[in-house]
């Protein structure tokens, strides 16, 4: 089954690059009709500069804080502050411009992820390797975006990264790394979250996480990507012979 999923993906990446003119890329992909300029993209990047930096604020991204202020923050983003960094750091309030950033991609419908990778998590994984679902997300990532949008996965997936290994998280949160109240869920699988996918999705997005490193580094991940499909392709064919 692996097999023919992985020929599938490649017949599908092949059509593609012949099919139809390839149009003007956008700063970043968005579902809505709202296009983002470069400034409000700017303006994001300063939200994750300044998110790393207070990345271990007890509540970052599980509390709004001051709404009034979250608010502010929103608007800020909206109208591409110029000054977004030092503006941030005169208020210091991380957990409000969580909120706002958040707030932001879910009302611009910013698409982090290309709708491909959305698509493998909703397809035909049933026994597909975790890790291997991830790291084909990872790749197909690196071919379907680039400029301003493969940035901008990079740096919200480094972001979400670096709040589960070193941000504040009591036991009881712990468990929202595999449940689909994680915070970055919608923002990176988005649509409705029915059981079955919502735990696809939760593990998936776990493994996506944790490998999200290997982004910065093409060619470690292209043969993380081709060791994972030998190595389970290797034991299917096992596993056949003993059955």
């Amino acid at each position: 089954m692996l097999w023919k999923w992985l020929k599938d993906k490649i017949k599908c990446r092949r059509k593609s690059v012949f099919t139809g003119r390839r149009r003007r890329s956008p700063v970043l992909e968005v579902h809505g009709r709202h296009q983002i300029t470069r400034q409000q993209y700017y303006a994001l990047l300063a939200c994750i500069s300044y998110l790393e930096q207070n990345i271990d604020v007890h509540g970052l991204f599980r509390f709004d804080g001051c709404r009034k202020l979250a608010n502010q923050i929103f608007e800020q983003i909206k109208s591409g502050c110029p000054q977004m960094r030092n503006y941030l750091r005169s208020l210091h309030a991380p957990r409000e411009c969580a909120f706002a950033f958040h707030h932001f991609l879910e009302f611009y419908q910013i698409q982090v992820l290309p709708q491909r990778c959305i698509d493998i998590v909703l397809g035909d994984v049933l026994g597909v390797p975790n890790r291997l679902i991830a790291l084909d997300i990872l790749n197909l990532l690196r071919e379907e975006y680039d400029s301003t949008r493969l940035h901008f996965a990079q740096r919200y997936l480094r972001l979400m990264r670096r709040f589960y290994l070193y941000g504040y998280a009591q036991p009881t949160e712990l468990l929202n790394v595999i449940t689909p109240r994680h915070p970055s869920l919608p923002f990176l699988f988005p649509g409705p979250n029915v059981r079955r996918d919502a735990q696809v999705k939760s593990v998936a997005l776990l493994e996506l996480l944790l490998s999200a490193q290997l982004l910065d580094d093409p060619r470690t991940l292209s043969a993380e990507l081709q060791h994972a499909c030998t190595s389970y392709r290797g034991a299917n064919e096992a596993n056949g012979k003993q059955t």
